[in-house]
């Protein structure tokens, strides 16, 4: 491995994180963002474990909108998530950018205007993480839009993508786009958003297939199609790189520690695109022990 690593962790196993990996994901859950508002920062967690708090790289918000947890960038919740991130970091805790979830369906000109505001009054980047089931943020399509639209509002340039590689359109292995699901895209824009899109983003997204269209553009071959990382590989050919600040590198079967086992059958592309277009890499290990996560992490390929 040559690209940023990072390992995701509640913060009462940050420790263990810091001696595994190059920077921690915070992975905060519903009863995390309570005791964070209302107790011990970040900082403070860092300081009690003797952890650098450099070292916290990301910060991974709960989905959800039920008050005062969920904080999902949602109609209601862009004052919640404001006051968390000024409350809850302290004063020594500065992620590079957080990792968010939205609401399952949106129009577009209502969800340029949440995240162009979370990141003005919240201060941070943010990196918005694919869902894993049918929704208006799960297709390629679906995810290239925000990556599209984060290149031509100026007020999006701190939005990126952030794909779960458990989380992509399965069915999906052939490298080519989905005119319904262009759609269906087009069909959520309306006002600027919907000029914007409707001139150019069938452009967009035939401009990163044909860049990835013959396969050998990172000089690795891509998985071929019965390889569970098929479904990912389209995904990430056409979305692009341009747009995405990290992966949840996980595996796309079991939504676990990736299988290190047969890099050639679709990770050591995965990782060669990640290292083209410096994309952070992170793992979450779940429930996953040490001895698991160190042989997961030393088993994977090394690329660049």
């Amino acid at each position: 491995m040559t690209v940023p690593l990072l390992l995701s962790a509640a913060p009462e196993r940050f420790a263990r994180a810091a001696s595994l990996a190059d920077g921690i994901e915070a992975k905060l859950d519903w009863e995390h963002t309570e005791s964070l508002s209302r107790d011990d920062t970040l900082t403070d967690v860092c300081v009690t474990q003797g952890v650098p708090p450099d070292a916290v790289t990301s910060v991974h918000l709960p989905p959800g909108t039920t008050k005062p947890q969920g904080l999902s960038v949602a109609p209601g919740n862009v004052g919640d998530i404001s006051d968390f991130v000024h409350g809850a970091f302290g004063d020594r805790v500065h992620p590079r950018w957080l990792t968010v979830h939205t609401t399952r369906t949106f129009e577009y000109r209502e969800h340029v205007e949440r995240l162009a505001t979370v990141t003005e009054v919240g201060g941070y980047p943010l990196a918005v993480e694919n869902t894993p089931d049918a929704s208006c943020y799960h297709t390629p399509e679906d995810v290239a839009a925000l990556a599209f639209l984060a290149e031509q509002v100026p007020r999006l340039d701190d939005v990126s993508v952030l794909i779960d590689t458990a989380h992509v359109a399965t069915e999906r292995r052939s490298l080519a786009v989905d005119d319904g699901a262009i759609d269906a895209v087009l069909g959520r824009a309306d006002d600027r958003p919907g000029d914007r899109m409707a001139a150019g983003f069938r452009g967009f997204l035939r401009d990163n297939v044909e860049h990835s269209k013959d396969g050998t553009d990172l000089g690795v071959a891509p998985p071929p199609k019965g390889s569970p990382w098929r479904p990912v590989f389209v995904t990430l050919a056409i979305v692009g790189g341009s747009r995405i600040r990290a992966i949840h590198l996980n595996d796309p079967t079991s939504d676990g520690l990736p299988e290190t086992k047969r890099p050639a059958d679709g990770l050591r592309w995965v990782l060669s695109f990640c290292d083209e277009y410096d994309v952070a890499v992170v793992l979450e290990p779940g429930g996953a022990d040490r001895a698991s996560i160190v042989d997961t992490i030393a088993e994977l390929p090394v690329v660049g």
